[in-house]
């Protein structure tokens, strides 16, 4: 991770073959959301969140979710960016904002070292970028450099993001069955992962 001149911290993008190499394609930047690039960043992510859903994406929400109803999701996580306990990363493309990911940090006094991946988004209109894999591995060091070694996360069973997990090195805690409604009100499997960054 390396700060660019607005102070935001930025990793760089990997392309979807990257092995030990990073490259970042032109156009294409990952950055740490501060709180009020967040709360700017918003609207975006509405936009992620209403294209996501409308491809059929499992991410608490169902078809004809409204606007308002994504930006109250949002907003309502506004109190634990300030706190430090979210870390929201975004990836533009020439300047819009293409994907999404959230590093949400325990707040036990338990867990000290255990944190969450939530909410990787990545716009139909540029998938197959490396985007997904690219919000995963930022967020990843980010949680690696707080000491927060014990990550989890959960995905849709069989999914596309299930595969990417899989190939980055996560691992299958359990499959859980009709864990949540997808967009359609279908109840479907959820499978949970976990990962040990030390």
């Amino acid at each position: 991770m390396i700060d660019d001149a607005s102070g935001q911290s930025r990793a760089p993008i990997l392309a979807p073959d990257a092995t030990s190499a990073a490259t970042e394609p032109t156009g294409l930047e990952i950055l740490e959301l501060d709180l009020e690039r967040y709360r700017r960043a918003i609207p975006n992510l509405v936009e992620l969140t209403l294209d996501a859903v409308a491809a059929g994406a499992s991410i608490n929400f169902l078809a004809g979710v409204t606007a308002a109803d994504a930006a109250t999701w949002w907003e309502a996580r506004i109190d634990s960016v300030a706190k430090g306990l979210t870390s929201p990363f975004v990836v533009r493309l020439n300047g819009r904002i293409v994907g999404c990911t959230l590093l949400i940090r325990s707040g036990n006094q338990n867990s000290p070292h255990r944190a969450e991946i939530a909410k990787v988004i990545v716009h139909r209109s540029a998938r197959r970028m490396g985007i997904g894999r690219a919000l995963m591995l930022a967020a990843e060091a980010r949680a690696q450099a707080d000491g927060r070694w014990m990550l989890v996360l959960d995905t849709v069973a069989g999914s596309a993001a299930d595969a990417l997990y899989r190939s980055l090195g996560w691992h299958e805690t359990g499959t859980v069955p009709d864990y949540a409604l997808n967009t359609d009100g279908v109840p479907e499997a959820a499978t949970f992962f976990w990962k040990d960054l030390r």
